[in-house]
């Protein structure tokens, strides 16, 4: 399984990253994006099963995913990661 992690904080990523490779052995390759368009572009390249999404980013907002990629293009799995309660 082919998983991207798209946060703006380092240590939210590598956290994120650990844990997966350690409880998670059907993760086969884990890709990182240090913002909304570098995780866009990732996506338009790469055939990911499962992407988590920061919400709370510098000038985009993960929520805005949608509007850089075509819904009916998406074939993986979306998880809203957040540090923020609200």
């Amino acid at each position: 399984m082919k998983v991207l992690i798209i946060d703006d904080e380092t240590k939210a990523r590598q956290l994120l990253k650990a844990i997966l490779e350690e409880y998670c052995p059907d993760i086969t390759e884990i890709f990182l994006a240090e913002n909304l368009l570098a995780g866009v572009e990732l996506i338009k390249k790469e055939d990911f099963q499962l992407v988590f999404l920061d919400i709370e980013m510098p000038k985009h907002s993960g929520l805005e995913l949608f509007d850089f990629i075509d819904v009916k293009e998406v074939n993986f799995d979306l998880i809203f990661a957040t540090a923020y309660s609200e």
